[in-house]
C-alpha cells in the first residue's frame, strides 16, 4: 500500500522562482461568495510567493464594476500574479464572433493576462476553436484552453486508498462516456501550436 503525505512548506527545492512554467498554483476568486480586497491582500502578502495565478470563476467579473475588477487585477500584478477570466468566454462566443472580439479587447483594457476557453462547453469545430485561440493571442493575451475527460460515474472507484484525483478503472469497465484521450491530447497539441505561431 502506497502512503501519501503533504509536502511541507520548507521543501521548495523543486519549486522555481516566479514566473514559473511548472509547479504553478492558481487560486479562484470570487465565485459564490464575496472575496474582500482585504482578504485577497492578506493572501498575497502571507502566501504570495506560492500563488501564481488568480482566476475569476463562474463569470463573477461580469457582475462587478470595471473599477473593482481593475483594482483586483492591479493588486494581483503587484504580487507577480497573473489573472485569468475563468470560463466566461463561452457566453460571449455564443452571442456572436464580433462580441467575442470586443470581449478580448475589454479584457486587455482591464488588465487580464489570460482568457480561458472551455473546449467542452463550446462544442464547436476544432478549426473554429483554434481561430478563437489565435484571436486571443493576437489581442495580446494568453489563451488557456480547458480540456477534460468525461467518463461514467460508475467507473469512479468508491473509497479505498488512492491519491486525490487518481482515476483507477474498475473491472469490468463501462465505455459509454469515456472520450478518446489521444484525441484530446492531439487537440491540446494543436492549441499549443496555434499559440506559438
Amino acid at each position: 500500500m502506497a502512503a501519501f503525505r503533504w509536502k511541507s512548506f520548507e521543501e521548495n527545492e523543486d519549486r522555481p522562482a516566479k514566473p514559473r512554467h511548472f509547479g504553478v498554483t492558481e487560486i479562484q476568486s470570487p465565485h459564490c461568495t464575496l472575496f474582500s480586497h482585504n482578504l485577497l491582500q492578506d493572501i498575497f502578502e502571507s502566501m504570495g510567493d506560492y500563488v501564481d495565478g488568480l482566476k475569476f470563476s463562474g463569470g463573477s467579473h461580469s457582475m462587478m464594476p470595471k473599477a473593482t475588477i481593475k483594482q483586483i487585477i492591479d493588486m494581483a500584478h503587484q504580487h507577480d500574479v497573473y489573472v485569468s477570466t475563468g470560463d466566461w468566454a463561452e457566453h460571449m462566443i455564443s452571442k456572436s464572433p464580433s462580441g467575442f472580439k470586443e470581449y478580448v479587447e475589454e479584457c486587455k483594457q482591464l488588465g487580464f493576462d489570460t482568457i480561458e476557453l472551455n473546449v467542452g462547453s463550446l462544442e464547436i469545430p476544432e478549426e473554429t476553436f483554434l481561430r478563437f485561440v489565435r484571436l486571443v493571442k493576437s489581442g495580446g493575451l494568453k489563451a488557456k484552453p480547458h480540456f477534460q475527460v468525461k467518463f461514467n460515474e460508475s467507473d469512479i472507484p468508491k473509497g479505498g486508498d488512492r491519491a486525490y484525483g487518481a482515476y483507477i478503472p474498475p473491472v469490468p469497465r463501462s465505455f459509454e462516456l469515456v472520450e478518446d484521450v489521444n484525441l484530446l491530447i492531439r487537440r491540446a497539441e494543436r492549441c499549443l501550436e496555434a499559440v506559438q505561431t
